[in-house]
């Protein structure tokens, strides 16, 4: 099967602006897309998407998963870019704490959090519902159960950004962004279990090193899988959330009807949210797909955000319907790659849904302040009032 070509750059800012409209196309134009402009191949169709993410074998991300060599060279230790047995190790140890049953332990914190942060937004004439409603559970309590200290708290909102920015080709966004992403680098590498809070996961990862199960560099590099996708992802999840129970007319009271629904909401805001553009993966051989075949040596950008988007798989995709419960959506990955923090994700948002049942009579919004970042895609500011319940 001949792949098709298009001229479409995957981060421009005409497709940073209009990622839906921009995805579409390419999903028209084939499941498989060349992109000569990004020297990549793109996979777009949500079952073409399910198939790559599940090549890990073939598809790998060991090579790296950004759109330029600078950082597709930088020697990395983290789960994400990793495969095989080495994955299947780091991520055994990362998911120590993220596992449904070890997260009941911090459900009630994070549930009373959640009621909080809601009563005292409803006492407010207006908030941002970015930095005051979907930041508040990833910064306080998320960034006291990894159990970094002061400097590194202070930075991490700042340096987790910047690690999804430098994964684009070598743009002005990615220039820029490196810097700040190195940061995070060189900050963990000085990390070890006394400059850590006790019991914390940053500690539980760098005491694998005297037990010979992590090197030290390696340990270091894991705490990064816990910074980025604890806080980035959630947040701009979280806020889309917020807009679409604010912007839907008549979810908000369905779901008040319903709290049953709280669920479903969930999936459907992180599918129509899909806080990750794409990822990059490396043919280390021949992928061959019922879409067709990719060869060995090519990079590959598997879109995330046009399988969550397409209709052939979905019905009316771009509508918000939060009855949907679209249970198979990969806004949180797919395969051996999926998110690690996808349970705290969904307990941190499930636990605001609740808050706003109980608390909230009425959401109400202005027009939103995007992001501009290579990879993640979602609200810099959202003006929002809440009326009491």
């Amino acid at each position: 099967m001949t792949i098709p070509e298009s001229d479409i750059d995957l981060f421009s800012e005409d497709t940073l602006l209009n990622t839906e409209r921009i995805y579409k196309q390419l999903r028209d134009t084939g499941a498989i897309v060349r992109l000569p402009a990004n020297d990549l191949y793109a996979i777009t169709q949500f079952d073409a998407v399910r198939a790559g993410l599940r090549a890990d074998t073939v598809l790998i991300s060991g090579k790296g998963v950004a759109a330029n060599d600078f950082m597709n060279g930088v020697p990395s230790h983290t789960t994400l870019i990793s495969d095989g047995a080495l994955h299947k190790k780091r991520r055994d140890i990362l998911m120590r704490p993220l596992g449904p049953g070890a997260l009941q332990s911090v459900k009630d914190r994070i549930k009373a959090s959640a009621d909080a942060l809601v009563v005292d937004l409803v006492q407010r004439p207006q908030f941002c519902g970015v930095k005051d409603f979907a930041s508040h559970l990833p910064v306080s309590i998320v960034v006291d159960l990894i159990g970094l200290e002061e400097s590194g708290r202070e930075n991490m909102l700042a340096w987790a950004a910047a690690t999804f920015d430098a994964l684009g080709p070598m743009n002005s966004r990615t220039e820029q962004a490196l810097q700040t992403a190195m940061g995070l680098i060189a900050y963990v590498q000085t990390l070890s279990p006394e400059t850590v809070k006790p019991g914390g996961w940053a500690e539980a990862i760098l005491t694998e090193v005297p037990a010979g199960i992590l090197a030290p560099e390696e340990a270091a590099m894991m705490v990064v899988d816990y910074v980025a996708p604890a806080l980035d992802t959630t947040i701009l999840a979280s806020a889309h959330m917020l807009w679409r129970l604010a912007t839907t007319p008549g979810a908000f009271d369905q779901l008040k009807a319903d709290p049953s629904l709280v669920a479903s909401l969930v999936n459907e805001s992180v599918r129509l949210a899909s806080p990750i553009r794409e990822f990059t993966r490396f043919a280390a051989e021949d992928f061959v797909s019922d879409a067709g075949s990719i060869p060995a040596g090519a990079r590959v950008a598997i879109l995330y955000a046009s399988a969550n988007w397409d209709e052939r798989h979905y019905s009316e995709a771009d509508q918000f319907q939060i009855d949907r419960n679209p249970r198979d959506h990969i806004g949180w990955g797919h395969g051996q790659h999926s998110c690690a923090g996808m349970h705290l994700a969904r307990m941190e948002m499930e636990a605001l849904a609740h808050s706003m049942v109980k608390h909230v009579g009425s959401i109400e919004t202005e027009p939103p302040t995007v992001i501009m970042n290579n990879v993640l895609q979602g609200f810099a500011e959202l003006p929002t009032r809440f009326q009491a319940a």
